[in-house]
This record gives C-alpha cells, structure tokens and sequence, in this order.
C-alpha cells in the first residue's frame, strides 16, 4: 500500500466536512437563483446567458459553487453589521432596476451619493484588477445598481467596486470609483432584450441545436461555468467552453 493511497481518520473527517459544505454552497438561495442578476448580466458569454435565460440544467452545478464565494457571502454580512450603525451609510437596499429585475446594493453612501459592491479576491485577483481595473462584467453590475437606486428618486454621483484581500491586511484594499453612467446599464438591459428575441425567434427549447447560433466566449474560467461539460458535442447537454471536442 503507498503513502497516498492510507485514509486516516482526519483525511476521512476533511472528506465528509468538504462534503457538507460544497452541499450548502450548491443548495444556497443564491445559487439557486433562476431569473438573471444583475451580477450576471454584464457577463461576456451570451450562451452562458442564455443558459440562464432558459433555466437550462446545469450539468457542473457544483462547479459553480465554491468556497471562496461563501467566504464572500460570511465577509458582506460581516461588513453588514459594521456599517449599518455607522450614521450615513445603507446597508443591503433592495433596489427594483425595471420590473424583472432587481437587485441589492452592498453598500449606499448617501452623503456622497456612492454605491457601492464589496469583492472578496484572493491574492491574484486582487493583482489583475490593480492592473486592469474593474471587469466589464463588474462595471456593468455595479451601474445597474446605480441605476436602481437612481430609481428610487435618488441623486447618485459615483459607483464604486471595493476589492477586499481574503487574507494580508485591509491595507491591500483596492478601489475602482466610476462616475454614475445611466447609458451603460440601459446598453446592457438592451443586450439582454435582444438576446430575448434571439432564443424566441429561435426556439432554443424545441430545437436545442440552436444554441450553436448564441455566441460564446471561451475563457480559463469556463471551468466555474455551471453550464460547461467538458468536451461536449451536444450543446443540449452543456457547453464545451474552453475545451475541443
């Protein structure tokens, strides 16, 4: 027997609570969200979208879960707390940004008229969006939000995307501070709209060949993507992303 093939009763232990909590992670009300988010709309991946759109089976479900995002979820309750006693500051505001769809704001300064949407990142991540700024899919949330709360009769200046270090010092904190643009999330509530009319006039559900005419973006993190299996030849099945079958 070799060393790597012993189970000892604390890999056994690491196994079961892995388990339990990847359970938790695929079986959150979050992921279990069927209409699209405001997180997701911006995503650059119209297949992807459509996916969604359609409530298509997720064939790497847990894929799309990870532990990393439940730290995220503990970290924005945690900051929750802490900024709902502080005078000036809104914490978690549902916003409605048209009427089917909605979202909630991390955070709303109301002082300054910012919103703004907390990151947890790890130590890579944190590095790209030093050097590259906020992604597209992110920018795009975090108007929506904006636009949501500007909604709500409120005199909204700025959107900002404040990327948190899950582990060093909160002096590693970065940033992104935009100025509000309502055209951004309007341009993107339209994408969405035409991406509508595309799988209707398409029929995806009757013909899921069709799929091959949405465009998709193949990307290293296709592997996150609930919808990617690997290899695939039947897009009804899921999609191949970054992968050639």
């Amino acid at each position: 027997m070799t060393f790597a093939s012993i189970s000892t009763p604390g890999q056994q232990l690491a196994n079961q609570l892995r388990e339990q909590i990847t359970k938790a992670g695929v079986w959150s009300p979050r992921s279990k969200q069927i209409a699209i988010g405001p997180s997701e709309i911006g995503h650059e991946c119209s297949r992807r979208l459509a996916y969604k759109l359609l409530d298509w089976e997720k064939p790497n479900e847990s894929g799309s879960s990870s532990w990393a995002a439940q730290v995220g979820s503990a970290v924005h309750n945690y900051l929750a707390e802490v900024f709902a006693k502080i005078e000036g500051y809104e914490v978690e505001q549902k916003v409605q940004i048209r009427s089917n769809l909605s979202g909630t704001i991390d955070l709303w300064d109301s002082i300054r008229g910012i919103v703004l949407d907390w990151k947890t990142v790890g130590f890579n991540q944190l590095k790209e969006r030093r050097s590259e700024g906020a992604t597209i899919q992110q920018q795009v949330q975090i108007q929506l939000y904006g636009y949501g709360k500007a909604q709500q009769g409120a005199t909204v200046h700025k959107v900002g995307l404040v990327y948190l270090p899950i582990s060093g010092s909160l002096d590693d904190m970065h940033v992104e501070l935009f100025d509000y643009d309502e055209s951004v999330a309007i341009k993107s509530l339209s994408r969405i709209d035409d991406l509508y009319t595309l799988l209707s006039t398409v029929d995806v559900e009757a013909n899921p060949a069709m799929l091959s005419v949405i465009p998709a973006a193949p990307a290293r993190t296709c592997s996150w993507c609930p919808y990617f299996l690997p290899f695939s030849t039947d897009l009804a099945k899921g999609c191949n992303g970054d992968t050639q079958a």
